[in-house]
């Protein structure tokens, strides 16, 4: 619920900074819509109604009061008038927001035509997050139904579009818990791996007694690459770049060692028993030969 927590205060924003700027002077005062808006915080639906009403009756464009009019009829189960309301709200300014509340009046309403129908739309202005759709009650009766299971897949890869790509999951094979050792067997540190941001970025937490840092992994789809940008304790910052070859993922960067031009380069290989090789090289030839700079298994904790 946080995704459209977050999206309704935007289009909340939005849509009362356009109404200010492409309406006329209203007779709403300052004091009215405080009113109403304190009576929709505390759940008050019955003067939230009342209050926003009147705000509706004056503003003819302003769509954040005609959604919140709609929630409030939802709240006082008065599902028909608030379809009504949130069908307007919808009409002035589309987002998800609007079109979650819009279909669960449909539901309510026994309109399962219209609930789709709200539902498919809202693909087109952004997808509406998963767990808001199956977490809502008004959807009980539907959520066993394939075409209500289809929709929330498919409003779940709208919403967090690098779910659908299978680039984005080629390195999904170092995201764990580890303790990496090395090539004497020693554990030299602990490093969290972990998949954020809607399962777009790799972040790495890499910590030693000696050193710490963090890294950014992701695939970018304009150039087709991964990128990683590493930052430590020691104030460094290193930008790599690669992808996968023959199931390993190769990431280069151009760096310095000792005065000259070098590739430093990281390969990470899975394992069969599922730990993961990270083997650091650099090249001060252009890559005609290489240096190894570290050579780390990591070891899944138990």
């Amino acid at each position: 619920m946080i995704k459209v927590f977050v999206l309704s205060v935007l289009v909340v924003s939005f849509v009362s900074f356009s109404a200010a700027q492409s309406q006329p002077p209203s007779a709403v005062t300052p004091e009215m819509r405080t009113a109403a808006n304190e009576a929709y915080q505390k759940q008050d639906w019955e003067n939230a109604a009342k209050a926003y009403e009147k705000i509706v009756s004056a503003e003819e464009k302003n769509a954040n009061a005609r959604y919140r009019l709609g929630m409030s009829l939802l709240g006082l189960k008065r599902n028909e008038d608030a379809a009504k309301y949130l069908e307007a709200a919808s009409g002035i300014s589309p987002n998800p927001v609007f079109s979650l509340a819009l279909a669960r009046a449909y539901a309510r309403t026994g309109n399962a035509t219209k609930m789709y129908e709200t539902l498919e739309g809202s693909l087109r202005t952004g997808g509406i997050a998963p767990e808001s759709l199956t977490g809502e009650a008004d959807f009980a009766a539907f959520k066993a139904e394939p075409k209500f299971v289809a929709f929330v897949d498919r409003s779940d890869k709208t919403v967090n579009p690098c779910k659908a790509r299978p680039e984005f999951r080629q390195f999904d094979f170092w995201i764990g818990e580890w303790l990496p050792r090395n090539t004497q067997g020693i554990t030299v540190g602990t490093s969290s791996i972990q998949l954020i941001l809607g399962s777009c970025i790799i972040f790495e937490n890499w910590s030693t007694p000696v050193s710490s840092g963090k890294s950014f992994n992701v695939f970018d789809v304009r150039d087709g690459k991964w990128h990683q940008t590493w930052v430590d304790d020691k104030g460094l910052i290193t930008h790599y770049v690669g992808g996968m070859v023959d199931g390993k993922m190769i990431l280069d960067s151009n760096t310095m060692i000792n005065g000259k031009k070098a590739i430093a380069r990281m390969t990470f290989s899975r394992l069969p028993n599922g730990d993961v090789r990270q083997h650091g090289e650099n090249s001060t030839d252009e890559g005609k030969t290489w240096t190894t700079s570290f050579d780390f298994t990591y070891v899944r904790k138990k």
